[in-house]
């Protein structure tokens, strides 16, 4: 039984590293090359797609499906006990209550679409589609919150990107958060896609949103975060 256990923490650390250096090396690529704008987000999208794509061909070789990383249908009714994702959504699109900038033109949005959705694929394949469900047959509770710390702390990288230790510990709380409702999500509808596609859109309103002022931010940010806190209370209840 520990055997089993030790492997599953191996497992876990080895899915960290490596979503970890994808994401290093897709940032590295574009600082070292100069890339900017358009081509910057080009090629950190290509990057992290052929990732993921990678990881899913190689759980089809080892399994002959990909199932087991959570893509498959719903269970029956989970849409309507999950809300039909109404709160999510809500966090989504309250980040374009600034506007959207759409001065960089029709190919930038186009650009953070396929950008967007690669960081949704991929981060939702490791955190939720491997390391929550490997854990998911564990316990319940530790699938959640494992996955959910891990998800949060990765977003330490963002130092190394330029952002500040106070917006980056501020990020990291909100994707704990995140993090707990889209692991209670996968485990109350069995499936992996509504998290990618959900993950994508939050990522897509916050990349073509215009910029607001600081006391916005500060409010919205703060709502956001109580929203996804009462859902996931609410989501708890539910699962019991």
């Amino acid at each position: 039984m520990k055997e089993k256990k030790d492997r599953v923490i191996l497992k876990t650390v080895i899915a960290m590293l490596v979503v970890l250096i994808v994401f290093f090396i897709q940032g590295a690529v574009a600082v070292v090359g100069q890339a900017r704008g358009l081509a910057s987000v080009l090629t950190r999208g290509a990057i992290l797609w052929g990732s993921v794509l990678l990881t899913i061909l190689f759980f089809f070789v080892k399994n002959k499906e990909i199932a087991s990383l959570g893509f498959r249908k719903m269970a029956p009714g989970a849409a309507k006990k999950l809300l039909f994702f109404v709160p999510i959504l809500a966090v989504a699109l309250s980040n374009l209550i600034a506007g959207i900038d759409l001065s960089e033109g029709a190919k930038t949005v186009f650009a953070n679409l396929f950008f967007t959705l690669a960081i949704g694929m991929i981060e939702e394949v490791y955190f939720r589609g491997i390391i929550c469900n490997m854990w998911l047959k564990k316990s319940v509770v530790k699938a959640v919150i494992i996955s959910s710390v891990l998800f949060g702390l990765a977003h330490l990288l963002n130092v190394i990107g330029g952002a500040s230790p106070v917006m980056t510990l501020l990020q990291i709380c909100f994707a704990f958060v995140y993090g707990l409702v889209f692991a209670v999500i996968l485990h109350l509808g069995g499936s992996i896609i509504p998290c990618v596609l959900l993950h994508a859109l939050h990522d897509f309103c916050s990349f073509i949103s215009a910029e607001g002022s600081r006391g916005l931010n500060i409010a919205l940010g703060t709502a956001q975060f109580l929203i996804l806190l009462i859902y996931f209370v609410y989501l708890i209840k539910k699962e019991k």
